[in-house]
């Protein structure tokens, strides 16, 4: 009997030493406060670190752009002592303008001593705005009849304010013009190639976003590289949305790398365009890469060996 109450006494004080040892054990976590959102909306992530034996010298890698995923913000880092148990923990906000799901990768947190802990990768999901699926949207209402008025005058005056509402929406509608990008003169012996990289040295070297331009950057370079597909492609990429253009550019035998990048700029200068997203300086300058590399492996193919699909024979 006294030695199975050795043996109770035994198990249990080594449980307590695990539970101990588990309790005040090194652990980084990542948590959202949600996992699905519409478009545009946000997402709060509170990254945490508890115990670290050590200082940190990298904290977790969270890029500002990855998988369609946007860094809106970060708080800084707080340092929280519960007990003798230190932890840090920030809170990062993102956004996602692409439907879809979208992973949130693995991040990276490094101590001085070279220990490394990583955290679990997070799946979010991004859905469109569905408005067909609420009530009393536009409510359709009962026809109410109006007694007619016996005053000529009031009659006479509503036709002529609708016949000058109707002349003044007439002149707007045929003044205004759809924006329409024109096809470039080349100098000299100028190829399309050519005048392309030199519009995109251009581009960079003018630092547009340093001076608070960070749309006009954006739209002088989807500018230059759908002049250079019109010019050296006969492409109709002058006068057709970002959708209809990527559906074609789809079948061009360049690399897939290069392709998936600059529809992914694309993408991008949709959103600052429209979205007035303010992406870092290390992107702005990346996205002239991005199309200079798109150039210049579009630049070797030629017209009849593409786009074939959407020819007669």
């Amino acid at each position: 009997m006294k030695q199975r109450k050795q043996y109770i006494k035994a198990i249990i004080s080594a449980c307590c030493i695990l539970i101990c040892t588990t309790g005040w054990a090194q652990a980084v976590s990542i948590k959202p406060d949600r996992e699905k959102i519409l478009i545009g909306e946000q997402i709060t992530l509170l990254l945490k670190a508890e115990n670290l034996k050590g200082n940190v010298a990298t904290w977790f890698n969270m890029p500002d752009t990855v998988n369609h995923i946007e860094v809106v913000k970060r708080s800084k880092i707080d340092t929280i002592d519960i007990a003798g148990n230190q932890i840090l923990q920030q809170t990062i906000t993102i956004t996602s303008f692409d439907s879809g799901r979208w992973q949130i990768p693995a991040l990276v947190l490094t101590v001085e001593d070279g220990s490394r802990f990583t955290t679990l990768p997070i799946d979010i999901d991004v859905v469109p705005v569905d408005v067909s699926q609420m009530e009393n949207y536009h409510d359709i209402k009962e026809i109410v009849e109006v007694e007619q008025e016996s005053n000529k005058l009031i009659i006479i005056l509503i036709v002529l304010i609708t016949l000058v509402a109707l002349a003044a929406v007439y002149y707007l509608v045929k003044r205004k013009k759809p924006r329409v990008i024109p096809a470039p003169k080349l100098q000299g012996n100028l190829s399309p190639r050519e005048w392309a990289l030199q519009e995109l040295e251009k581009l960079r070297n003018e630092n547009l976003w340093e001076h608070n331009q960070v749309k006009q950057h954006y739209q002088r370079l989807t500018d230059i590289t759908r002049q250079f597909f019109f010019m050296h492609l006969q492409h109709k990429s002058l006068n057709q949305t970002t959708d209809e253009w990527m559906v074609k550019l789809q079948s061009l035998s360049v690399s897939q790398p290069v392709k998936t990048t600059f529809m992914q700029l694309l993408r991008l200068a949709d959103t600052v365009k429209f979205a007035k997203y303010l992406p870092p300086s290390g992107e702005n300058i990346e996205s002239i890469n991005v199309a200079r590399q798109m150039v210049e492996q579009a630049a070797e193919l030629k017209e009849p060996q593409i786009f074939s699909s959407t020819k007669k024979s």
